[in-house]
C-alpha cells in the first residue's frame, strides 16, 4: 500500500500494513533546518492497542571543527548553515540519544543490536558524495576552495528497556546516518577560482571506490588533514528513523515487528529531492522560528505516542 498525507496527497512511501494496524501518515510544514523544510511521518497503531510503529524523516545537523569567527555552541541555531548545531554522532550513538529522549532521562538499557535492514553501506556512501559536492558548489566563493576530505554512512537497528514510573517499556530504534566532512581554504589559483577540490589529499572519492578501499584511504571520519584550513565542519543527517514502542519486557518479537515493516517500507524516491526544493522558499530567521517549534512538535510527539500506549495497555 501506499503511505501519504491525506490532506496535499503527497506519496511519503510504500509499505505494508501488517494485519491488526491501523495506520496515519501526514506531512508537517515545520521546518527543522534548511535540510528538513518538513517532516513526513507514517504512524501505524496496533488495534488491540499498546503498540506504536512510526517512520520520519529525519534532522540535519551542522558541526563547526573551527572557523574564523566561529564557535560551536551544542544545539544552538547556525545562522549561516541555517540548520542546527550538533556533533557529529554515528546511527548508534544518534539512537541511544533518541532512547534518552523517550525515556525522559530516565535509565535506558541496550537489550539488543543488529544490522539495519535494507542498508547497504557502498551505495550511501556514494550517494552520500554526491550529496555533499552538490552542498558545496552551493557555498563556495571567489577565492575560496572547499575540500571535501571525507564521508560515512552507518546505520543500526537498536532495541532498548525504558524504566518508568508506571512500568518497563520496550522501545526499538532504527536509523541511517550520512555525513560529509569537509574544509575550506583560499584558493592558489586566484580570486575568479569557484570550485570544489575532489578528490583530496590524494583520494580517490570516485563511483568507483568500495566501501573497504574508502575505509582504508580516508582513515577514521572526524580527523581530517586541515593545516592551512581557514574552517572546517561536518554536516550530517538522520535520513530515515523507525521506531516501535511497546508495553513490556523486550524480546525478540517485538524486534521483528520493525524489522519486517522496515524491510518492506520504501521510501518515495521524490521525497527528499522535494524537500530540497521546497527549503528555497525560507529565510534563515524562518528556519530558526520553526526549529524551536519543531522541538516542541517532536516533545508532544514523544508525549502522545507514550500515552497511546499506556492507554492501550490498561
Amino acid at each position: 500500500m501506499y503511505f501519504e498525507d491525506r490532506i496535499s496527497g503527497t506519496q511519503i512511501a510504500k509499505g505494508r500494513l501488517p494485519a491488526g494496524w491501523t495506520d496515519y501518515s501526514a506531512v508537517i510544514h515545520t521546518a527543522q533546518s534548511f535540510g528538513r523544510p518538513y517532516t513526513a511521518v507514517v504512524e501505524l497503531r496496533r488495534v488491540a492497542g499498546g503498540e506504536v510503529m512510526f517512520f520520519q524523516t529525519g534532522e540535519c545537523y551542522h558541526q563547526i571543527k573551527f572557523g574564523q569567527g566561529e564557535r560551536h555552541v551544542e544545539d544552538n541555531f547556525d545562522e549561516r548553515s541555517m540548520t542546527p548545531e550538533g556533533r557529529y554522532r554515528d546511527a548508534e550513538s544518534y539512537l541511544d540519544k533518541k532512547a534518552l529522549f523517550y525515556s525522559g532521562g530516565r535509565p535506558v538499557k541496550l537489550y539488543a543490536k543488529e544490522a539495519m535492514p535494507g542498508f547497504v553501506e557502498e551505495s550511501e556512501l556514494y550517494y552520500e558524495l554526491q550529496r555533499s559536492r552538490e552542498r558545496l558548489m552551493e557555498i563556495v566563493a571567489p577565492g575560496i576552495t572547499a575540500n571535501l576530505q571525507n564521508v560515512c554512512a552507518t546505520a543500526a537497528l537498536r532495541t532498548y528497556r525504558l524504566e518508568q514510573p508506571d512500568g518497563v517499556f520496550t522501545l526499538v530504534l532504527g536509523a541511517e546516518v550520512t555525513a560529509s566532512e569537509y574544509c575550506l581554504r583560499e584558493s592558489k589559483e586566484g580570486i575568479l577560482t569557484k570550485h570544489v577540490i575532489t578528490p583530496v589529499d590524494g583520494m580517490n572519492l570516485g563511483i568507483g571506490m568500495t566501501a573497504e578501499a574508502f575505509r582504508r584511504e580516508a582513515g577514521r571520519f572526524g580527523g581530517a588533514k586541515t593545516a592551512g584550513a581557514k574552517a572546517a565542519y561536518i554536516d550530517w543527517e538522520a535520513r530515515k528513523v523507525f521506531g516501535l514502542l511497546c508495553t513490556g519486557e523486550p524480546d525478540r518479537i517485538k524486534i521483528a515487528t520493525l524489522r519486517d515493516w522496515i524491510g518492506a517500507f520504501v521510501v518515495d524516491p521524490e521525497l527528499f529531492e522535494n524537500m530540497k526544493r521546497s527549503a528555497s522558499d525560507l529565510t534563515a530567521d524562518e528556519i530558526r522560528e520553526q526549529n524551536e517549534l519543531f522541538q516542541l512538535q517532536a516533545k508532544r510527539t514523544r508525549d502522545n505516542r507514550m500515552a497511546i500506549v499506556r492507554n492501550g495497555s490498561d
